[in-house]
């Protein structure tokens, strides 16, 4: 079998770049045969130190924001990439559009021409927005036709793609979970001195913007920090310097406590995993934004659960899927309220935070990415037969 991927990141520092990292190391595991060949976006991210050397990397796709070109750049660049794809293509027998609309045209528009199957995964925010726009809702739409199947990473957001393309697009969503190299978050890391060390905290991972809630999980933790005098915070996030990490700054400004809530930008694979380890609870409130963005899922869910730590996360968005509520985590409404109840009940109860810690990693040890690419490989199997 010969896979030509088509993604925007191998990078540790976003979702996508893991899930493809993750996704084809499991797939080589599993069917040692297997050939890959990836394809990145122009601008992409740094490539995570894990990514195989044997994997052949080109960079043909268009930037990442393709998706805004004006008509005449927009349609250029995506006749040039689908040239790129079409020939790299032609060395396949399935082409797999890990990056969402409209890089998944280019998918498909050079699957079509080397005559081979096109799949594709749906994440989350970046599936669902195009089919919504007045831009690119038509095209979007034809595209999601033109598949051979899709990849859901969560229930939740099949459901949210489900809710656009209709019921009649029920048969070619297949849901395929994120899962978790949970052995990799056993062990003690070698950072150094970090600021963390010998402190006793809470932490939040995820760029700085509305979907993620920084906001929601901060303002709860304020309302409990009295409570809390011995508890810091630490967030884990690209540091953009605009207005809504002013905002998330104003809030700490105003409480007092700029010396108990630390921005730590992006860190490296090695620092989040003793974060995650050390930390005593993990709070991650996705929020749907004013601009309809969404959590697909959450796979720092699962790397909270596999380093020990309980997680809280809220409710309608892909927390649901990977939070096992009151066995691995808690799932609260996305509100101040309920999120300042559900972070006050972890912090106050011991015996019930140790148990979901002991739960969240039996949980994530009995999942694999060996589970999820089976069921990846089966799906390519029946695409490449029809």
């Amino acid at each position: 079998m010969r896979v030509l991927v088509l993604t925007d990141s191998l990078s540790d520092l976003d979702g996508v770049g893991r899930y493809t990292l993750r996704l084809y190391r499991a797939l080589e595991r599993l069917e040692p045969g297997l050939k890959v060949e990836i394809m990145l976006a122009r601008k992409h991210r740094p490539t995570s130190a894990e990514v195989p050397g044997h994997w052949p990397l080109s960079v043909g796709l268009p930037p990442d924001y393709f998706y805004y070109m004006g008509p005449l750049r927009f349609w250029a660049s995506a006749l040039l990439s689908t040239w790129s794809v079409a020939r790299a293509a032609r060395r396949a027998d399935v082409v797999h559009a890990v990056k969402d609309y409209p890089h998944s045209l280019v998918g498909v528009l050079g699957a079509r021409l080397a005559g081979k199957p096109c799949v594709a995964t749906a994440h989350g925010t970046y599936t669902v927005a195009p089919l919504q726009s007045a831009r690119h809702g038509r095209l979007a739409r034809w595209v999601h036709g033109q598949m051979a199947r899709m990849i859901s990473v969560s229930r939740y957001t099949r459901g949210r793609l489900l809710d656009v393309l209709g019921e009649e697009a029920l048969g070619s969503v297949e849901v395929i979970p994120n899962r978790v190299e949970a052995a990799a978050y056993l062990a003690e890391r070698a950072v150094g001195d970090v600021p963390w060390r010998g402190k006793q905290y809470t932490l939040s991972i995820g760029e700085l913007k509305e979907r993620k809630g920084h906001h929601l999980a901060l303002a709860a933790w304020l309302r409990l920090a009295s409570e809390h005098p011995e508890l810091e915070h630490f967030i884990v996030g690209n540091l953009a310097g605009d207005d809504y990490e002013a905002r998330l700054r104003a809030q700490v400004s105003a409480a007092g406590c700029g010396e108990r809530v630390h921005f730590l930008g992006n860190v490296s694979e090695d620092e989040k995993v003793d974060l995650l380890q050390r930390a005593r609870v993990f709070v991650h409130t996705p929020v749907t934004a004013a601009d309809g963005g969404f959590e697909g899922f959450g796979i720092v869910y699962l790397e909270a659960a596999a380093a020990g730590t309980a997680a809280l996360g809220t409710l309608h968005c892909g927390a649901e899927d990977a939070i096992v509520d009151g066995v691995t985590g808690l799932l609260v409404e996305p509100e101040v309220d309920a999120v300042a109840a559900g972070l006050g009940r972890l912090l106050g109860d011991f015996e019930t935070r140790t148990k979901m810690e002991v739960a969240g990693r039996e949980h994530a040890l009995a999942s694999s990415w060996e589970e999820n690419a089976a069921r990846v490989l089966a799906l390519y199997s029946q695409v490449c037969r029809r």
